[in-house]
């Protein structure tokens, strides 16, 4: 009989709007909205709490030589000596030494076919 009675409709409770006599006091929170801001709260409740829990569990004793050069602004790490390694003249001047190396591989080919082609004995240069 319980599946009869789950068959027949039922009529949906809706939830009620705010009374104009209380709009100054703001808007009239939904359980949609509360739900939502409950989720948001406890998910960011368990990220601290792991948070907590990682730095208690943490080795005191824990080293790397990374940390040695590693700094921190206001506890929160410092990236900008890694994005400013190289002066831009360091970077035009590896950049110029790259064009060279590849023009010089492109001429060493290019030999190297033409001896190909002509039959001559090819005297490969290996680098050490």
């Amino acid at each position: 009989m319980s599946s009869l009675a789950n068959a027949i409709k039922r009529k949906t409770h809706k939830e009620r709007s705010q009374p104009a006599a209380r709009i100054k006091y703001g808007l009239l929170e939904k359980h949609k909205d509360y739900v939502e801001r409950a989720k948001d709260f406890h998910r960011k409740e368990n990220t601290i709490k792991a948070l907590r829990r990682k730095a208690d569990e943490r080795n005191p004793d824990e080293f790397y030589f990374a940390m040695e050069k590693a700094r921190t602004k206001e506890g929160v790490h410092d990236k900008s000596n890694i994005a400013n390694k190289y002066s831009q003249e360091e970077l035009a001047l590896m950049r110029s030494q790259d064009v060279k190396y590849l023009s010089l591989k492109e001429r060493v080919e290019a030999e190297a076919l033409v001896a190909v082609v002509l039959g001559m004995p090819v005297l490969v240069m290996h680098p050490k």
